[in-house]
């Protein structure tokens, strides 16, 4: 199975077309115009409002797919909630103390703030489209932060289509700091028709589902790859939008500020607040002058901090298709966008950090690394280590030492991969004379008496491998190196005493060996 597709091949490839024509992208004095074919797609509204917005969608039976409100009002089936839930829009509540999420007057936030057009630095029609643009981010007047968007927009079969929405923000002379709230992100607010339910807990016909298998409620504040709200649009056909998460984003992968009354944004600024239920703290207004209620707010914790100068990209993409997310196969569809080896190994090693580990060998099993160009050699190997840890943390002793001994390889003096190999010997294939090998190697590559994580780890593997065996002089010669012990962390002082006691007492040295496990128990039980 070759996941090697790289990302551009979906914009680069030729693709059905939708509505039977090619992307036409025009500059209109109030939008930015998109047509798919003689049919309008969408429109980048940027001086209607405060802040810029898409609308209105149109999804693949012809109807709109997000609400029409406020653009529209009194349209059937909409609630007139939150006027700045405007369609599909990329904000955040707080920036350096700015509420850009409301955009409001001063009346609510104390501020004005407003995101305005700078430039269009590109507009490219044709199979395919795309479009740059530039707007700067206004907190009561003044330069917060520039913000470069491309939106690249590609048809699919049966009028469903597939559309990126790259962000780079970029501080000017001061930092920038994006406050840890729930409100921000890249959002859409879907049509009425396709809630799980309104406020007032009247039942609808959509539903939302993310990758890790969250449906509706449970889905929000959960961190997932993608996130997928469908349900019936207008014509009462079910239809889908599904937003794809970037591994190289930011806090991969994202929170979602997912409702059931029809709102989905991916918001990789906000932690503390995805820690609970919604429902712990939906009273609170968390905005930067009125959140003193709201723990998560007072704490900071997972404020981000863009320096003076520096900037950030975030990447997402939107599918809009037929059906629900299995007939649409929108897993497949998010491979597709993150095949590149990078994005698979940022991929595994989430999955792995999250004890996914049967997921991730459902998905990379397969996957050939050591075959990758050798361009990519660097992440072969890792992928080939991550998967060969998960073989063995899941007591496949073959299968691990086949995968590490192929990242070995690729990188001979990878210390990691020989500590996990040697694991893999003593844990599954009861090889002592092989793990024995490995443990020794890492000693040498890195030099005897150093003080790293590796010939600490390879150091304590050993000795207690000669203490086994009854081999107690290999076992203390291992040792000797360490004996002033002062100089190391607590944690490792730990380990090599109780090293020391195991070989004390295979030594018959009972006093010695008791003195050794009292001095571990005692700093462990320190503050």
């Amino acid at each position: 199975m070759n996941r090697l597709l790289p990302v551009l091949a979906l914009v680069l490839a030729p693709l059905p077309a939708f509505g039977g024509g090619d992307v036409s992208i025009t500059e209109l004095p109030d939008r930015i115009q998109v047509k798919v074919g003689d049919q309008v797609f969408t429109e980048w509204r940027h001086k209607e409002w405060v802040a810029p917005y898409l609308y209105p969608v149109i999804g693949p039976n012809g109807e709109n797919v997000t609400r029409h409100y406020p653009m529209k009002d009194g349209m059937p089936g909409e609630d007139p909630d939150h006027p700045w839930h405007r369609s599909i829009r990329f904000s955040h509540s707080d920036v350096n103390g700015f509420n850009f999420w409301w955009s409001p007057g001063k009346e609510k936030a104390g501020h004005t703030t407003e995101v305005r057009l700078e430039k269009i630095e590109k507009m490219t029609s044709g199979k395919t489209g795309e479009v740059i643009l530039w707007n700067q981010w206004l907190g009561d007047g003044k330069l917060v932060l520039r913000e470069k968007v491309r939106l690249a927009f590609m048809p699919l079969e049966n009028r469903q289509l597939l559309m990126d929405y790259d962000v780079e923000l970029q501080a000017a002379d001061s930092p920038v700091i994006f406050g840890d709230k729930r409100d921000g992100g890249l959002l859409v607010r879907v049509a009425g028709t396709m809630k799980v339910e309104d406020e007032k807990g009247n039942k609808g016909n959509g539903a939302i589902l993310n990758s890790r298998g969250d449906k509706n409620a449970e889905a929000w504040g959960k961190r997932a790859e993608w996130a997928d709200y469908f349900g019936p649009d207008a014509s009462g056909k079910t239809v889908g939008i599904a937003i794809f998460d970037q591994p190289s984003n930011l806090r991969f992968p994202t929170h979602w500020h997912a409702r059931t009354y029809g709102l989905m944004t991916a918001n990789r600024f906000g932690t503390d607040h995805f820690k609970g239920n919604y429902g712990d703290h939906k009273t609170v207004i968390c905005a930067p002058s009125k959140g003193a209620n709201c723990a998560a707010c007072a704490s900071h914790s997972g404020d981000y901090t863009l320096a003076a100068g520096a900037s950030i990209n975030l990447r997402h993409r939107f599918y809009f298709h037929h059906g629900d997310p299995q007939s649409a196969q929108v897993a497949a569809r998010y491979n597709d966008y993150a095949s590149d080896t990078v994005s698979i190994v940022i991929r595994m090693k989430v999955m792995f950090q999250d004890r996914k580990w049967k997921e991730l060998l459902e998905q990379f099993g397969a996957e050939d690394f050591a075959s990758w160009p050798a361009d990519s050699a660097k992440q072969g190997g890792e992928a080939l280590q991550l998967r060969g840890q998960t073989y063995s943390f899941t007591k496949d002793g073959p299968h691990a030492e086949a995968d590490l001994l192929a990242a070995l390889k690729l990188a001979p003096r990878n210390e990691a991969a020989l500590l996990l190999l040697g694991e893999n010997y003593v844990n599954n294939l009861n090889d002592e004379a092989k793990a024995i090998a490995a443990y020794r190697q890492v000693i040498e590559i890195t030099g005897a008496n150093n003080m790293g994580w590796q010939p600490l780890t390879a150091t304590v593997s050993l000795a207690k491998l000669y203490t086994d065996q009854v081999k107690l002089d290999a076992a203390l010669e291992l040792l000797k190196p360490y004996g002033d012990l002062s100089q190391l962390p607590a944690t490792w002082r730990i380990r090599l005493l109780r090293s020391y006691g195991h070989l004390y007492a295979a030594q018959g040295k009972e006093a010695e060996s008791m003195a050794k496990f009292r001095e571990a128990l005692s700093l462990e039980t320190q503050p």
